[in-house]
Parts: structure tokens; sequence; C-alpha cells
């Protein structure tokens, strides 16, 4: 029942973000306040920098911590939010795990180099399995660039005090998203 509400709540999310053609309104912060309030949300509770596209846009500064975390994914998730929004696409690469293969450049093809994306990403479901920790979550993004919001998933890993773990797979990082192609 939880999901479903999760679910609901990003799609409600991604249709508002539709219906503005792409350009978050004054009161998407209050949105994703809402989103909050309700203890689904995560991350991007930042306030939209205005509606015009040369205004800078505000962003928490990197928690590098976030890179070694082991305890609390969603903290590497509001690390990788707020790098993307800032369009720090080699530091947003550094969220992702070595399989991933992820690049600065990948980023910034996928997201659009010139546009400030925003993500909301919801509250997520972790598991265990054969050693290995999972995490996903519902993520809606708005791509800042004209093109329609999509939602989907973000999906991330560690691996549980396996001895012969490397730091970086003892240590959140995320595995795969559908949001990018």
């Amino acid at each position: 029942m939880r999901k479903i509400a999760v679910l609901a709540a990003v799609s409600g999310l991604a249709l508002m973000l539709a219906a503005c053609d792409g350009k978050a309104p004054q009161s998407a912060a209050s949105a994703e306040a809402s989103l909050g309030a309700s203890g689904d949300a995560v991350v991007d509770d930042e306030p939209d920098a205005g509606s015009t596209d040369a205004a800078p846009v505000a962003v928490t500064a990197l928690d590098t911590e976030a890179l070694t975390e082991r305890r609390d994914p969603e903290r590497l998730l509001r690390y990788y939010t707020n790098a993307v929004r800032a369009g720090d696409w080699g530091n947003a690469a550094k969220a992702w795990s070595l399989d991933a293969q992820m690049t600065s450049q990948k980023l910034a093809n996928d997201f659009g180099a010139g546009a400030h994306p925003k993500l909301a990403i919801g509250k997520g479901d972790m598991e265990t399995a054969a050693g290995t920790s999972y995490y996903e979550a519902p993520v809606v993004v708005d791509y800042g660039d004209g093109r329609p919001s999509k939602r989907g998933i973000i999906v991330l890993t560690r691996v549980n005090d396996v001895p012969g773990a490397s730091e970086q797979q003892l240590n959140w990082r995320i595995q795969r998203t559908s949001i990018l192609p």
C-alpha cells in the first residue's frame, strides 16, 4: 500500500511538471514540500531559482562524505541530486558504481549540458540478498530544457561487509536508473 501512495505522489508531481511544459512553476517548492511532509520525499527540497533560464541555481554544497556512506543510501541520493542540479557531472558520476561505467560526459549528454535538471526522489525500499543490499526508490526528473519530465526508478547497491570487498563496494553506489537512456 505504501508503494502505491509513493507512486501516486511521484506520478502527481510528474503530471504537475509536465503541465507546465517542463518549466517548474513558482509553487513547485511547495509541491515538493508537501511530498516531504508525508515522509515520502528523500531529496530535492531546494526552492526553484526563478522562472528565467538565466537565473543561477542555488544548490547545497556537496556532502562528499556521502561517497563513503554505508548506512544511509538516501545520503548518497542527496549528494547525487545536488551534483546533478548544479551540473557538476564529474561529482555526479562519482555516485555511480564502477560497473555502471557512468562518466561525466554521459551524464552531461543525457541530462542536457546547459540545463539545470531537478530530481525528485521518493522514499525507497531496502532489500538484502546474497551479501548485497539494494535500495530502490521512485524518481522524477524535470530536465529543465523543454523535454517532458520522466519518472522511473533509481537503484543503489552496496556489498555487506564481505571479506575481500573493496572500499567502493562497501559504500552505497547507484547501480542503475530508468530515467537515463
